[in-house]
């Protein structure tokens, strides 16, 4: 195997833990959170193409939605919107790499005297350029203009004052499509607080008579301090179901700052009427 590619795969495994993995870019880590005692904070990223691409680094200013995904803020929208890019500094501002090559983004934060307690926030996107022809002959026109438009972004946090946050679940409902075997699980879910949390939610089944088993994730769900109350949806994992009366258990675990803490862990009884059928 070439030295090229057993490098590239020793580092990709290295990232397995907190990474966003694009069609030519891995991103770690995927949200940036900056603690009231830190002055700054790397994110890494590696090309993990087969052609050298090169990104121009700048920030956007987005609000969560209570759907999920993000709305763009305009200048005036973002004026009243707790940013936090006003405060940051980042470089280098446009970065080239290789194919396994890797390049560390330094953030630095300057916090302005008498900042109140809350969290701040914007994205750093990554604006993919056009990739330069002689480097890449072997690229044809499709995959040119498919790298033309890919763009990421993660968001960047800086964090003021002592966690303040409260989080509830207040309705779960099972979705089940009994020919294709495929479902997913709905919950409605409630915050409080001035910071916002990040994790992995796993939704749980007992049948009536039976033994507890995974159905349904879905990973790095972040809920921002903009939203009280939101709507989340998790994947199906193919295990088998079968629609009759349960207990349907669902559990938030922190990732990256929040590792190890459980943020909510909630059982609801499921009678089978009560689980919708689709088609």
């Amino acid at each position: 195997m070439p030295a090229s590619i057993t490098k590239l795969l020793i580092a990709t495994a290295l990232f397995a833990a907190s990474q966003l993995s694009l069609a030519n870019l891995l991103i770690n880590p995927t949200r940036v959170q900056i603690e009231p005692g830190d002055r700054s904070a790397d994110v890494t990223l590696i090309n993990t193409s087969e052609i050298t691409n090169t990104y121009r680094l700048e920030w956007a200013e987005k609000r969560a939605k209570s759907e999920g995904g993000y709305e763009d803020l305009n200048e005036t929208a973002a004026a009243s919107f707790p940013t936090a890019s006003q405060m940051l500094r980042f470089s280098p501002r446009q970065v080239t790499l290789k194919p396994g090559e890797r390049q560390t983004i330094k953030l630095m934060v300057r916090r302005p005297q008498g900042l109140q307690d809350g969290e701040y926030r914007s994205h750093l996107l990554f604006k993919a350029l056009p990739p330069n022809r002689e480097e890449n002959q072997q690229l044809d026109s499709a995959a040119t203009a498919i790298n033309i438009v890919l763009s990421f972004a993660i968001p960047v946090v800086v964090r003021q004052g002592n966690l303040q946050y409260q989080l509830g679940i207040d309705n779960a409902a099972i979705e089940y499509n009994p020919s294709q075997k495929t479902g997913a699980i709905e919950v409605d879910l409630s915050r409080s607080g001035i910071h916002s949390v990040t994790g992995n939610m796993t939704a749980y089944w007992t049948p009536a008579g039976g033994k507890e088993q995974a159905i349904a994730k879905l990973s790095d769900y972040n809920f921002w301090v903009e939203t009280t109350k939101a709507k989340a949806r998790l994947q199906w994992t193919g295990t088998d179901f079968a629609l009759t009366d349960g207990k349907l258990r669902v559990v938030y675990e922190g990732s990256k700052q929040f590792r190890g803490q459980t943020l909510f862990d909630k059982t609801f009884s499921i009678n089978r009427s009560m689980i919708k059928v689709i088609n």
